[in-house]
């Protein structure tokens, strides 16, 4: 060998043997462990090898032999936060309960809140309910029919006209006759006086007439309490058949009767027949439309030529319905002239149903 190859040999041995320790390990994360343990007692050789990894990163062997690769810190998975994305504040839900009265109460939220006259939520309040969407009672008069309303025309327009919304909005006014029915020949009506009675008028109409247990108009005077069978209407215009007006009731159905007292009638109840004789009529009724109880032939079932209640003819006065027992004209416009006897022909009044 020449002497030129021979040192370039020796330079290249020299270099190699600088750059791998082959007996050498390195621990990089336990070097003091090892030095330690092997003062205790220990061997080297128990202590976990680190090679070199492919990708040029540190593998390290576990000391049950498994081996895991790449950097000693992995990637972390971050916890979601539940912070404002922009302040990292936490943020608080409104739990709170709209229908509970909560701080910022409105119209709908189910309480009557202050300025409200009524609140049932906002699936209740509605034009035709008892509460209105704006919160305030639907009461008769603002043009709003509610469940307790029949009609509601407004304010201004619930009248005593016929065709209009009553004013306390329970019906429609409506125009009806009041008619003499056909004559009975004596005051004997039968056990059911009141059918009698009916049975004298044209279909569709009524008998104004009293009988206790089966029809009376009221048990206190000029005032509707407790009615039973009763044939006349509030809110309606009662006219003759030739169509003048005898009356305009109110919410209490009875002629001749406003806020408890009575009063003349527009136009009298005609008590003649068509060929102008007069009519005697029976209606089994006191002056203040409380049902008779004297002077009534034994219930209406007697002939006896005793007085009997209801003998009008052309008057003005509420009394018409009860007539007088003598020839004593006070207070009326025509006289009934002679009294109402059982065993004379006589008549009902019939109201249009």
């Amino acid at each position: 060998m020449r002497l030129g190859q021979s040192l370039s040999f020796a330079a290249a041995s020299l270099i190699f043997a600088g750059c791998f320790a082959p007996d050498e390990t390195v621990d990089l994360e336990t070097d003091g462990a090892a030095d330690e343990s092997t003062a205790a007692g220990g061997t080297e050789d128990t202590a976990p090898a680190t090679t070199a990894s492919a990708t040029g990163g540190m593998t390290t062997t576990n000391p049950t032999g498994a081996t895991t690769g790449g950097p000693t810190t992995g990637p972390t998975t971050e916890e979601p936060t539940t912070g404002n994305p922009t302040t990292d504040e936490p943020t608080t839900e409104d739990t709170s309960d709209p229908t509970s009265g909560g701080e910022n109460p409105f119209c709908g939220d189910g309480n009557v809140d202050a300025g409200e006259e009524c609140d049932d939520g906002l699936e209740n309040n509605g034009l035709d309910q008892g509460c209105l969407p704006d919160c305030n009672l639907n009461v008769c008069g603002d043009s709003n029919i509610g469940p307790d309303e029949f009609c509601d025309d407004g304010e201004d327009d619930n009248v005593l006209e016929v065709g209009a919304c009553a004013p306390d909005c329970s019906t429609v006014v409506e125009e009806k006759v009041i008619r003499l029915g056909d004559s009975v020949l004596d005051g004997d009506l039968g056990n059911n006086p009141v059918a009698t009675a009916d049975g004298t008028c044209e279909v569709g109409y009524g008998a104004i007439f009293a009988y206790p247990g089966l029809r009376r108009a009221t048990t206190t005077a000029n005032s509707f309490v407790d009615p039973l069978d009763w044939v006349l209407q509030p809110w309606t215009f009662y006219v003759r058949p030739s169509g003048e007006l005898i009356w305009a009731t109110g919410a209490v159905p009875l002629l001749g009767v406003r806020d408890g007292a009575t009063q003349p009638l527009e136009n009298a109840v005609s008590g003649f027949d068509a060929a102008g004789t007069s009519e005697q009529v029976l209606t089994g009724l006191e002056g203040d439309w409380t049902t008779a109880v004297s002077s009534t032939c034994d219930g209406w079932t007697s002939t006896a030529a005793s007085v009997r209640p209801g003998n009008p003819l052309v008057v003005t006065n509420p009394a018409f319905l009860r007539g007088a027992q003598s020839t004593s004209c006070e207070g009326l416009t025509v006289c009934p002239g002679f009294p109402l006897v059982c065993s004379s022909f006589t008549n009902f009044y019939c109201a249009e149903q």
